[in-house]
């Protein structure tokens, strides 16, 4: 017996009225990351961008090259006073997600930069917008009901349309949609705690009166309880109600709702749980740098953007640091890095600080004790150093007396 068989038996015999519907309304935050593919999603790209590190670079002219800045500006190293650098780009990596936009008040000048050296953001839902239509272009913000100078906030939009100042968030451009999965979700769980489906239903060739109904059930809960034989009048049947587990689970809409979110978001379905490639450590490789570039610089991008033009000094930016995130495996590393020195691309120190290492210590010179030279620097004496032996003084003539007394 299907479902609507056995919906349309039951309100017969006025057991059981038609299931309503759910209304369906466009999805808040608290309904879409109640939605497990969905928070996990959000997780999954707020934690990828906090995670990751990121600093500012110099455009040279004479080189062509952006040079990393050797002592980084506050707005990186601590952008919010009263939290940390890494929840402070997870927060703002979710205001992008769910709102499109990031809200924050600017802090006070690093002497660095000559810009805001800090920020306090504001939850971005508590921002609102005031236009006037007599006034093209001209906007201002509004918080709590007091109207703010649209100059007197840092504001990030994660893209948004020509001559619109907001952003478009998950939330707002596909709210009705994720409502609809929320309703699934809720008629779900109210089907299995109001007992799914009855254990049977009772059929006859009569057309019975609600108090017969009535009796029927009563005796047929009795002999249940009881656990005794059932015996039926002539023109009585009994068909036991079997539930399709899976079906009234919705698993096939519940995998596509949770593929649809993955793209929604994006986020690579396997990483949801859903059906991925087999992997290896080439393809993770892959994987890795394809979520990296589809789905982490989709939300990054728009946080550098905006702090590198508005917080930072002309020919600046922001780059983030993805080296960690796309190293491919150790022996590819190896030689790829072994390579680039043999080829005089890297030096020594440079391959060591692309494996986060410090460079070599510098060579002790070699002193030389032991020869000439060494002795001499070092003080010793040495051969050469000493005082040459004096000569002998050569020996006068004597006069030698023969034995005639006579003189030679």
């Amino acid at each position: 017996m299907s479902r609507t068989e056995l919906a349309r038996a039951l309100q017969v015999l006025g057991i059981a009225e038609s299931p309503a519907l759910p209304d369906v309304y466009p999805a808040t935050e608290a309904d879409a990351m109640g939605l497990p593919p969905f928070g996990r999603a959000v997780a999954l790209l707020a934690n990828a961008i906090a995670s990751t590190g990121w600093y500012a670079r110099r455009h040279d002219p004479d080189t062509g090259l952006w040079q990393r800045i050797d002592d980084q500006p506050t707005i990186l190293t601590d952008p919010n006073p009263l939290s940390t650098p890494w929840h402070y780009r997870w927060a703002v990596t979710e205001d992008g997600i769910l709102y499109g936009n990031h809200f924050a008040l600017p802090g006070d000048i690093d002497w660095r930069t000559g810009r805001p050296g800090w920020v306090v953001p504001i939850p971005a839902d508590q921002v609102w917008i005031l236009t006037d239509q007599s006034r093209p272009g001209w906007f201002a913000w509004v918080i709590g009901g007091t109207e703010i100078d649209a100059d007197a906030l840092v504001h990030i939009p994660f893209g948004n349309r020509s001559g619109e100042v907001l952003g478009r968030g998950v939330l707002d451009q596909y709210g009705d949609w994720l409502g609809g999965v929320v309703a699934a979700e809720s008629y779900s769980r109210d089907t299995f705690a109001a007992g799914a489906l009855p254990p049977a239903v009772i059929t006859t060739n009569q057309t019975p009166t609600q108090p017969q109904a009535d009796e029927l059930k009563a005796k047929w809960r009795t002999i249940v309880t009881a656990r005794e034989p059932v015996i039926f009048p002539n023109g009585t049947e009994l068909k036991p109600v079997i539930g399709n587990a899976q079906q009234a689970q919705l698993v096939e809409a519940r995998t596509w709702n949770a593929q649809m979110v993955a793209n929604a978001v994006g986020v690579p379905g396997w990483k949801l749980g859903l059906d991925g490639p087999t992997m290896t450590y080439q393809n993770i490789e892959t994987a890795d740098i394809d979520f990296t570039r589809d789905g982490v610089d989709r939300w990054a991008n728009p946080i550098a953007a905006v702090i590198g033009k508005w917080l930072l000094p002309a020919g600046w930016d922001v780059a983030f640091d993805y080296t960690a995130r796309q190293r491919a495996d150790a022996q590819a590393t190896a030689t790829v890095l072994t390579t680039y020195k043999n080829a005089g691309v890297l030096t020594t120190d440079e391959v060591r600080a692309a494996l986060n290492r410090p460079p070599l210590p510098e060579p002790v010179p070699a002193t030389g004790v032991g020869t000439v030279e060494g002795d001499a620097a070092a003080g010793a004496p040495t051969d050469a150093a000493a005082p040459a032996a004096p000569t002998p003084a050569p020996v006068a003539a004597a006069s030698i007396p023969t034995s005639g007394g006579d003189e030679a």
